[in-house]
């Protein structure tokens, strides 16, 4: 039975393969968010925003060989910095500069944690 090598978390970078199809995710960085097994129980790897748990929102079917490890340490944001972040967003409102108005900042990064 094949271990997974890239932990849950890891960013990784996406590597072009001879497939046409792969070229245009080549380059293209997200987090590994699931682990998955093929049919003959070799690895593969869940890609998506970090913490995504929506299997509609991951890129799925990814082999570790098409994957460079870019960042192997999650680093979680504290309470504060979550504040810090959220503030900063509802000044940007405040002044104009956010065009989307329906995200909810802190919603969105409290699910990170």
């Amino acid at each position: 039975m094949d271990k997974y090598n890239i932990p849950l978390g890891t960013l990784v970078e996406v590597k072009h393969i001879d497939l046409q199809a792969d070229k245009k995710n080549h380059g293209v960085r997200l987090y590994v968010v699931a682990h998955h097994k093929d049919a003959k129980g070799t690895p593969i790897y869940s890609l998506g925003l970090k913490g995504e748990t929506n299997a509609l929102k991951m890129y799925n079917g990814y082999y570790e060989e098409n994957l460079k490890v870019i960042d192997k340490i999650s680093v979680e944001l504290t309470k504060d910095e979550i504040n810090d972040i959220v503030q900063w967003g509802n000044t940007c409102e405040e002044e104009g500069w956010l065009i989307e108005k329906e995200v909810n900042l802190k919603d969105r990064l409290s699910k990170i944690i």
